[in-house]
């Protein structure tokens, strides 16, 4: 068995979220789970997920994270995420940490069906 080498815990999340890149092309995800420093994402063709983008934590783009994948699968990727969230960016879903926004009651509603 391989020790976890990550740096912070791992929480399951079943979020919607969007990829989205420069052009600003948006691909719907949905967060397997995350962390203070990266998440395990979800998605259709990760081919299509370039190596940086911007994870759009709620559609009108006021919560994101910039990521970059550390590794996919045909339908699965990991993200680091480059920067940290400073106060007041809300940008982490992970319950308990500091700084942190909740998913709204909806959001986790409509992921869970």
């Amino acid at each position: 068995m391989t020790k976890d080498k990550r740096k912070s815990r791992r929480r399951p999340i079943r979020y919607v979220a969007w990829a989205t890149s420069d052009s600003g092309e948006r691909q719907s995800c949905l967060l397997s789970d995350m962390s203070e420093t990266g998440a395990r994402i979800d998605v259709e063709n990760a081919g299509q997920v370039p190596e940086q983008f911007m994870l759009l934590l709620s559609a009108n783009g006021a919560a994101r994270r910039a990521c970059r994948v550390v590794w996919r699968t045909s339908n699965q990727i990991g993200v680091r995420f480059e920067l940290a969230a400073g106060a007041g960016q809300n940008a982490s879903l992970v319950p308990g940490a500091a700084g942190v926004i909740e998913a709204p009651a909806s959001a986790q509603a409509a992921a869970s069906r």
